[in-house]
């Protein structure tokens, strides 16, 4: 039964992918979400709905417009299966309980943005909000209340000095803030941590392969998602295992 509800639950996230990519598409664009067809960007055919589905009408379609046959991008259909996997891992991570779909939402609104704030450098305020919605849910359901509150503040505040500073954008602190509520102190403090090693690290190869230099700004918010996605699944065992070694 929870293989069929697991299947279902991968077509749902990949449905919400696909939207994910039309918003990857269109707002940096300044195109409006909701209005107008999708079309083939070659030769301006609109899709029929059976061109449209997740995943499937890209493979049907071997990859291939219709009508001009030109390739059509890979994006929009790497972002669908990417949403749909790391969802529905979230999902079966911790089963079909109330933190599960929770922490299942929370990973396509991380997806949204990493995926935004790496193409136009920032972090839209209703996907932080939607965390710290959910966060707050949470927070109530478990009562967890010190834990949360305190991870709503220990890293978002010093994440806030280095805003201050111009060091950082406000949407990364407003993220962790979001974070920090719904993971606690203990999460967060693991989020930031992987989110600054693996944003440290392809800094660092961008500079290595001159794709950007030493003082260019780059976007902070995919790191911190990745980070969070990881405690997310992994941060309870992560911690245990750490706090093992003494």
């Amino acid at each position: 039964m929870n293989l069929v509800i697991y299947a279902f639950a991968f077509v749902i996230f990949a449905c919400v992918g696909s939207f994910i990519g039309v918003c990857y598409d269109r707002i940096p664009r300044g195109e409006q979400i909701f209005a107008g067809r999708s079309h083939c960007d070659t030769c301006g055919k609109t899709l029929s709905p059976w061109e449209l589905i997740p995943i499937v009408s890209y493979v049907l379609l071997w990859g291939k417009c219709r009508k001009c046959r030109k390739h059509i991008p890979f994006t929009s259909t790497a972002i669908e299966l990417t949403t749909a996997v790391l969802a529905t891992g979230a999902l079966i991570a911790h089963g079909l309980t109330v933190q599960g779909v929770a922490f299942s939402i929370v990973t396509c609104v991380l997806i949204e943005i990493a995926l935004l704030d790496y193409k136009t450098m920032e972090i839209s305020d209703i996907a932080s909000i939607i965390i710290a919605v959910i966060g707050l849910g949470l927070m109530i359901y478990n009562g967890t209340y010190v834990p949360s509150l305190t991870g709503t503040v220990c890293v978002s505040v010093p994440f806030l000095v280095l805003a201050l500073l111009k060091m950082m954008g406000m949407g990364d602190v407003k993220l962790m803030a979001a974070v920090g509520l719904l993971l606690g102190i203990k999460g967060v403090l693991l989020a930031a941590f992987f989110g600054i090693i693996i944003g440290s690290f392809a800094a660092a190869i961008m500079k290595i392969k001159n794709l950007r230099g030493w003082k260019s700004e780059i976007a902070f918010g995919p790191y911190l998602c990745i980070g969070s996605y990881i405690s997310m699944l992994f941060g309870e065992k992560l911690i245990a295992l750490y706090l093992s070694l003494f």
